[in-house]
């Protein structure tokens, strides 16, 4: 491995120009081996559009008797359990670690071992993220891309409020966003979605945890405490605007507007909420989530993974193993790094540049964009590998998160144990 490192940073610069042509002549795709890759970027999305164009001339370019045929079809459950049952699903698809186990549990993925096995950039792959697409021994998918739950803040606000650092705990989280509010009257610190995939940071940071020794467990003493301080944050402290419940889309609206200073989220959401609410990114700061009272720092990783079809011949998967190898190359994932920075500088307003654009078997964060996010892994846990996660996620959110956010004095322990009966009764848990 640590050869092949070394002549990827020799060879790097000379081969760059050879497998990043601007644009090569379409082939004819007659008598071409054909392989269908789902999340192809819409044509709306140029630059992305562009980057992604690129990659797959250069993939032909190296193997001439593959034809990538891209649709601009993003993963949806429902539709890609119809598409997937009908056998029209596509060849390659990314889909959120987090669908693995369901989607697996249908049948529709190739268990991956073999190919996962022999891949030269398996030892370099984080672990959390192999964790994240086996069930048992089985590999299912190969991490693409990645998140973490972060916080973002607006400089502006805070420098307003005379804060000149974000906030490190809890407490902190509340004396900013009361110091905020007392400021700037019409300014709210924070406003929290009622969703599990944000709540869970909090109940590790609380000391708690979710799933474990292959039992889900949502009514421990880790989860009361984070039910409390979201509870409080609404409803003690005055941390948040007037309205009961906000929702993703909600809570990035007023955060682009400026009317709060703070608020979760992971990096990809930026440039689409520049893109549809005006955000100015330049007044954007991401940092880690803060620690919980209990000093504990915690947040959860994910992403995308790429996935083959397990209906498609054996011919077929092979050229699907090549296009994934090739697209998580350290080459290409270097050469989509300078590209990117490239139309960055060219449109700053359009194409931004983050950490999950990039492959978690590519290590870029010694690049300065990335500085504030350099360590997250090192917190980072991952989202319970099991088929029913999703749905209870689902109904935890509407009978507890939104309970909290409605109700001033609710009974954290009565409603946890009301959850958990439900979750015995509809999924026998």
């Amino acid at each position: 491995m640590k050869k092949f490192r070394a002549a990827f940073v020799l060879t790097v610069t000379m081969l760059l120009p050879a497998v990043f042509p601007v644009f090569a002549e379409n082939r004819e795709e007659q008598g071409q081996n054909v392989i269908t890759v789902w999340n192809m970027p819409p044509v709306a999305d140029r630059w992305q559009r562009t980057v992604w164009e690129e990659e797959r001339q250069s993939f032909e370019k190296i193997y001439p008797g593959i034809s990538v045929k891209g649709i601009s079809r993003e993963y949806k459950p429902q539709e890609f359990v119809s598409v997937m049952a009908s056998g029209k699903g596509p060849d390659i698809v990314r889909i959120p670690m987090a669908a693995i186990p369901a989607m697996a549990k249908y049948g529709f993925l190739l268990k991956l071992n073999d190919y996962a096995e022999k891949w030269q950039l398996s030892d370099s792959m984080p672990r959390i993220m192999w964790e994240a697409v086996k069930i048992g021994n089985d590999t299912y998918g190969i991490p693409n891309d990645s998140y973490f739950t972060t916080l973002f803040y607006r400089k502006d606000i805070f420098a307003a409020a005379g804060i000149e650092t974000p906030p490190q705990n809890w407490r902190q989280l509340i004396e900013y966003s009361e110091k905020i509010n007392s400021k700037l009257p019409d300014t709210w610190g924070i406003a929290i979605a009622p969703d599990m995939s944000n709540f869970m940071d909090f109940i590790w940071q609380a000391g708690g945890d979710i799933y474990s020794n292959g039992k889900l467990d949502l009514n421990n003493r880790g989860v009361v405490k984070a039910l409390k301080f979201w509870n409080e944050l609404k409803w003690k402290h005055n941390c948040m605007p007037p309205q009961n419940l906000f929702y993703a889309n909600d809570v990035e609206q007023l955060f682009s507007a400026g009317k709060i200073a703070m608020m979760l989220g992971t990096a990809k959401q930026l440039p689409v909420m520049s893109r549809r609410y005006g955000l100015d990114v330049n007044k954007v700061e991401i940092v880690p989530l803060p620690a919980g009272d209990t000093g504990i720092q915690a947040w959860h990783a994910g992403g995308d993974a790429f996935i083959i079809n397990s209906g498609v011949s054996q011919e077929i998967k092979d050229m699907c193993w090549k296009y994934i190898e090739y697209i998580l190359s350290p080459l290409n994932q270097l050469g989509r790094y300078i590209r990117l920075k490239e139309l960055n500088a060219q449109h700053p307003a359009d194409v931004m540049v983050f950490p999950g654009d990039f492959s978690c078997a590519t290590n870029l964060l010694n690049r300065p964009e990335f500085a504030n996010v350099k360590g997250l892994l090192s917190y980072a846990q991952a989202e319970p590998t099991y088929y029913k996660w999703p749905m209870i996620k689902e109904d935890f959110n509407t009978y507890v998160l939104e309970k909290i956010f409605i109700n001033e004095d609710v009974d954290y322990t009565q409603v946890l144990a009301d959850f958990m009966a439900r979750v015995e009764e509809e999924y026998h848990e």
